[in-house]
């Protein structure tokens, strides 16, 4: 009766933690447990020129003249996972904020900065999950989405940035299969 007893216990405490309590991954934003507040009001200045980007590329991408990201802060912090370098936190009360970690951001490049923002605001602001498809075309192995789990090579993102921002706020892969050379059959 005791390793029955034991057992349910067990499957009771796997099935609460496999769910990633109190984080859970839920379309891949970590949902904040219930006392949990947002960090921040406002934005730190230093991605101001992202997000007018992110909304403007968005206006057009959408034919939507009122896109914007409206009240989701971004700011660095403690994304707290070492592996994630930006992160959409949403909160019990439906406000969402991205964090970023400030020592990856001071180390890369822009293409890495603007690819990553523009996949967390992905997550935040459309509410799109992870894409981690791969399609190979004759010489290469391509990532088919910005919301690919892994950021895009800056040598792509600036090579495909039109396909792969495009494909972000339209989920339309075709222009990008294309330019990437990746026949669809």
């Amino acid at each position: 009766m005791t390793k029955v007893l034991t057992l349910l216990l067990f499957l009771a405490v796997m099935n609460l933690t496999s769910c990633g309590i109190p984080l859970p991954l839920q379309k891949d934003l970590v949902v904040r447990d219930l006392n949990a507040v947002r960090q921040f009001s406002t934005s730190n200045q230093a991605f101001a020129s992202y997000v007018q980007d992110f909304e403007l590329k968005g206006r057009i991408a959408m034919n939507d003249g009122s896109f914007s990201v409206g009240d989701i802060p971004i700011n660095f912090g403690d994304t707290e996972n070492d592996s994630f370098q930006g992160v959409c936190f949403e909160y019990p009360d439906g406000t969402k904020e991205i964090i970023v970690r400030k020592q990856w951001w001071d180390a890369v490049g822009e293409a890495y900065r603007e690819s990553l923002l523009f996949h967390e605001l992905g997550h935040c602001r459309l509410g799109r999950d992870h894409l981690d498809d791969v399609r190979q075309s004759s010489n290469d192995t391509h990532k088919i989405s910005m919301m690919n789990s892994i950021i895009i090579t800056p040598q792509k993102y600036n090579s495909y940035k039109e396909e792969y921002q495009r494909e972000l706020y339209t989920y339309n892969t075709d222009e990008l299969f294309q330019s990437l050379g990746i026949v669809v059959n």
